[in-house]
């Protein structure tokens, strides 16, 4: 993929995050907020109160704390353009102080044509993030668990460097044990600890809220969830927060799923997020933006997920995973 330097530099805030990086654009390091599995992207992203799955990492770490054994996973994901993205993750349940994991992901955004403002050729050059990662769960009691993640971010553009580092603090509950389950979240709490130029962006914080049930009846789990950004957040006060209630709640972006399970060993999902209202350009494809599609074999030696997910006009994001407990 060629393009000229500052079209190439628009691209990367726009790709490397969802629909929620157009409606925000005040922050930096979108690709925090990046969709990387195929399950949860499946789901709409609504799957913070999931749990027992070494997915966890990445969409509520206290999900982690219920993991039945030490399982290794990677993924890969082919975005918008010439965009690229995977990761490799393990964790490792200690019956006696909780469960540890390590996670890295490496996205690649593809070769750019650099220009100058004469539109005199300046070469070519490339872009790249790396997020690594370690996470810890433990239970709390028999219904509860905590966990937390601390990251590293690596960003790169041509010549121009930027990191970070980062925490994900989550908690979760079972409402119902068995049947119904709350999940809490806070995530990219942290600084910029060197910028590309000069002024250090802002990290994509944000805060999360899920729900996950099994209706009797139902072969299928449910999910929901509510997810506020700080920018957001940051319009509103403790005076004036009353009259602005429906304001606030608007302000949310919303997740759905429901993961089928009609036979044994396979997994069907479906989901949407309210991100994809952000996607619309005044298109036919806009009645697609922001759902997502799966399907799931749970082998017994290996676990294999894919997803497709839509951003509308925009094109769909392919995603597969593999996981191995053992």
């Amino acid at each position: 993929m060629r393009r000229y330097l500052g079209l190439g530099l628009m691209f990367l805030s726009l790709a490397a995050g969802t629909g929620t990086s157009w409606a925000q654009g005040t922050t930096g390091y979108d690709m925090l907020r990046l969709q990387t599995l195929p399950r949860g992207s499946s789901l709409g992203g609504a799957v913070a109160a999931d749990a027992g799955s070494v997915e966890s990492v990445f969409y509520n770490p206290a999900g982690l704390a219920t993991l039945p054994q030490r399982t290794a996973g990677a993924a890969y994901m082919n975005y918008l353009l010439d965009v690229n993205s995977g990761h490799l993750i393990y964790a490792d349940p200690r019956a006696d102080w909780g469960v540890w994991g390590v996670s890295v992901i490496y996205t690649n955004y593809g070769d750019f044509d650099g220009r100058d403002n004469n539109a005199v050729a300046l070469g070519e050059f490339t872009a790249s993030d790396i997020i690594a990662g370690v996470t810890y769960a433990r239970r709390v009691g028999t219904r509860a668990g905590v966990g937390a993640s601390g990251k590293f971010i690596y960003s790169d553009i041509e010549n121009y460097t930027s990191h970070a580092v980062a925490f994900d603090l989550g908690a979760q509950y079972e409402l119902l044990p068995g049947d119904m389950r709350l999940g809490l979240g806070i995530y990219n709490l942290g600084v910029t600890t060197q910028a590309f130029v000069d002024d250090p962006d802002d990290l994509p914080l944000y805060y999360r809220i899920g729900i996950s049930g099994n209706p009797k009846g139902l072969p299928a789990t449910l999910y929901l969830s509510a997810t506020l950004y700080q920018e957001y957040a940051d319009n509103y006060t403790l005076d004036g927060f009353g009259s602005s209630l429906w304001d606030f709640l608007g302000d949310f972006y919303y997740g759905f799923g429901a993961e089928f399970h009609p036979v044994e060993s396979f997994f069907l999902r479906v989901g949407y997020n309210t991100e994809g209202l952000d996607q619309r350009v005044d298109t036919r494809k806009d009645a697609f933006a922001g759902i997502g599609a799966g399907i799931g074999f749970d082998f017994t030696i290996a676990r294999l997920d894919i997803g497709l997910a839509s951003q509308g006009e925009l094109g769909m994001v392919q995603r597969i995973a593999v996981s191995a407990g053992f």
